[in-house]
């Protein structure tokens, strides 16, 4: 890559993330942040409601997609750091649910059974939601960090991380 694109890409990145709300932090293009209540159960609707109230003028905030898998990728890049601040959880929340027989983001955006998002053997007939596994944390497995789609075992299932991601309340 050139000295003049690397600029760009350093002035872009900056941008992205001068324009994240407080306490959230930029991942390939997108803001996000985690509302950790270790000791908690959270249900998804739990955590979709605390990272809802988040939102402000400025920013509306639900619990976190992803674009493509390569801002999963950036996220999973940026969670090496970040998460190292955090208790070891290998679970943590985001905004992809099972409606009737498709899997959505709470934006309504189909997600396919085929993108390699999905951590092998998911999504199952009895997944209703959808949360971050950390392969390495879950298992000890070296997945040098890597997240993936994991879906729930069923209404019940709790978890005490929640991701949240923040857009500009122009765009939604």
């Amino acid at each position: 890559m050139s000295l003049l694109a690397r600029l760009v890409l350093a002035t872009v990145v900056a941008s992205v993330a001068a324009q994240c709300p407080t306490g959230f932090f930029e991942a390939g293009g997108g803001c996000f942040g985690v509302i950790d209540q270790q000791g908690v159960d959270l249900t998804w609707d739990d955590c979709r409601k605390l990272c809802q109230d988040l939102s402000t003028s400025e920013f509306h905030v639900d619990l976190a997609t992803f674009d493509d898998a390569e801002q999963l990728e950036a996220f999973s890049t940026a969670w090496l750091v970040i998460g190292a601040t955090y208790d070891p959880d290998p679970y943590m929340w985001i905004g992809v649910e099972k409606v009737g027989e498709e899997w959505q983001t709470v934006d309504g955006r189909s997600v396919s059974l085929q993108t390699n998002m999905w951590l092998v053997g998911h999504p199952h007939d009895m997944g209703t939601a959808v949360f971050l596994s950390d392969v390495t944390l879950d298992t000890g497995e070296n997945s040098y960090g890597r997240q993936y789609f994991h879906c729930s075992m069923g209404i019940f299932e709790h978890h005490s991380r929640c991701l949240c991601r923040a857009t500009s309340a122009s765009r939604s």
